[in-house]
């Protein structure tokens, strides 16, 4: 019996692709299946599937004038098939390596959400064969399952970036305010940004405003001390503000890291800190 629990349920792209691409391999009866993001003035595959004999690998970028996605995408979202491509005039001025003949081939074209070309998923074979108009059909579907997983990979990196709201306020000071509930997931997406965004910018100090945060627990306050040793480590001083009274009541008190860190109960104390302070505009 088929089970039905993890469908769709994935992470990633690349991730989709590791079984999907060996499916439409089995149903289509193809050796080599893969996925190719179009870039500017090139192809990135990002994951292949080869059953048999290796035609092509994975993370390899070609020149968009020398691959056969250029072909699949020229249709304008038809499905582009062809009996033999090592003897179809199109693909003429295409050089591919003495022992690696392309016969059958068949692509189609991969769109976001905001229905722009992301690129092609293309299967191919060294044997020539004719594809029926119902496999143009199933591949096309299955490009479009890749279009809905790509549209939330895209969404949940714009999620990513907005839940790690680094502002600038002045040369060398920025402020991190934490709102809403951080899991393990954002814990390590902030961390990493954190690191990032300090290693492109000449920051001094790092105010992490707490005074948001929903939940609070013994996990996040380990990737607090995490995240404050990585700044420290790196020469920028960490500044915490919007400790409530269950943070402090926590271990993070406990910690004999937090004695000598300079925390304050609001954003504007933390200012002073750091040596500004607000001024109204009258």
């Amino acid at each position: 019996m088929y089970n039905h629990s993890t469908d769709l349920n994935y992470l990633s792209v690349n991730e989709a692709a590791n079984e999907i691409l060996e499916h439409v391999s089995q149903i289509l009866d193809v050796n080599t299946v893969y996925i190719a993001k179009k870039e500017d003035g090139y192809v990135n595959v990002m994951e292949t599937y080869n059953r048999e004999e290796h035609l092509l690998g994975a993370n390899v970028k070609v020149d968009y004038e020398e691959t056969y996605c250029q072909f699949v995408i020229e249709t304008g979202g038809k499905v582009f098939t062809s009996t033999n491509m090592s003897q179809d005039p199109i693909a003429k001025n295409i050089e591919l390596p003495p022992d690696i003949q392309i016969q059958a081939f068949m692509g189609t074209i991969i769109y976001d959400k905001e229905h722009k070309e992301f690129g092609t998923l293309c299967v191919m074979d060294q044997k020539p064969r004719e594809f029926t108009e119902k496999e143009a059909g199933f591949l096309r579907s299955v490009g479009k399952v890749f279009g809905y997983i790509i549209s939330l990979d895209q969404m949940q990196q714009r999620v990513d970036m907005l839940s790690v709201p680094i502002v600038p306020v002045t040369e060398g000071v920025v402020v991190l305010p934490l709102i809403g509930i951080v899991n393990e997931d954002r814990s390590n997406h902030l961390l990493e940004t954190i690191l990032q965004r300090i290693y492109q910018k000449n920051v001094d100090y790092f105010i992490l405003d707490l005074s948001g945060l929903v939940s609070f627990d013994d996990l996040f306050t380990n990737h607090l001390s995490d995240i404050i040793k990585a700044l420290e480590l790196m020469g920028v001083t960490p500044v915490l503000t919007g400790v409530r009274p269950d943070m402090a009541m926590s271990h993070l008190s406990q910690d004999p890291m937090y004695k000598n860190l300079r925390i304050t109960r609001n954003l504007e104390q933390a200012l002073k800190k750091v040596g500004l302070s607000l001024i109204k505009d009258h």
